[in-house]
């Protein structure tokens, strides 16, 4: 696919997953979860992908293998600053940047290419794939402006009980206009709390520079789903099983 570049943020720690070894090379079915996203970028036809590792590196890189750019991201200080610690390659590049968590083992080359075209077809600063899940638990919440587009993303952990109620999420994946998220990006700033920098802020920040951020919307909940705990990767295989039964029959 012509004129498109992803970063694929592969660097965290998975604490929550307990276990000695990063979530991302969990198998589900014959692939590692990494490969999913990876898969999928390749598939679709993006020629340069960018995977951003940190914690246990070599392992992943090792699974994934050279047909990728690898940066590494030394101190895990959240999603923000792994991206921006790929934009270095980007700064000249002016075309559309996809932006993928390592644990998205639901969204397919065919689910990038829609995201793709309704951001070109609308030419917002961002698109973010969303879908609305009856259990929105820990997901990021969509907040949308009186013009139906994505005014910020709120996390759980700092949602008002109105917000909470809010059934729309954030996928984690983004089509992102190159140098429109390259000029917020160092505004970023770290959360009070966990001293991380989150991605998700970059989209207050484009509304605050009178940039539009959209959405595209899956009719499928499943697209959204990441993997964090034990519990999310036994629904994540639970979900495989389902969806490789009804493709075989």
């Amino acid at each position: 696919m012509d004129n498109v570049k992803a970063v694929i943020l592969a660097a965290g720690e998975s604490k929550r997953m307990k276990s000695g070894l990063t979530k991302l090379l969990h198998r589900l079915g014959r692939k590692a979860l990494v490969e999913f996203p990876a898969g999928a970028c390749k598939e679709c036809g993006i020629k340069d992908v960018i995977v951003v590792v940190g914690y246990q590196a070599d392992r992943v890189i090792s699974v994934l293998g050279n047909s990728f750019t690898y940066i590494y991201q030394e101190k895990r200080l959240g999603t923000g600053d792994a991206l921006k610690k790929a934009l270095p390659l980007l700064k000249d590049f002016k075309g559309e940047l996809l932006v993928l968590p390592g644990d998205a083992p639901f969204v397919t080359a065919s689910v990038l290419k829609n995201l793709i075209a309704c951001h070109r077809k609308s030419k917002p600063a961002a698109t973010i794939l969303t879908a609305s899940i009856p259990d929105p638990s820990h997901y990021g919440r969509i907040i949308r402006n009186g013009y139906n587009q994505i005014k910020r993303i709120v996390e759980y952990k700092n949602a008002t009980g109105e917000e909470l109620g809010i059934k729309e999420v954030n996928s984690g994946v983004y089509c992102f206009d190159t140098q429109a998220v390259i000029s917020v990006i160092p505004e970023l700033q770290p959360n009070p709390v966990t001293g991380e920098y989150y991605l998700t802020d970059v989209v207050s920040l484009l509304n605050d520079k009178g940039y539009r951020v959209e959405a595209f919307f899956s009719k499928d909940p499943t697209i959204v789903l990441g993997v964090n705990t034990p519990e999310d990767f036994e629904t994540a295989i639970n979900i495989m099983r389902r969806k490789n039964k009804f493709l075989n029959g």
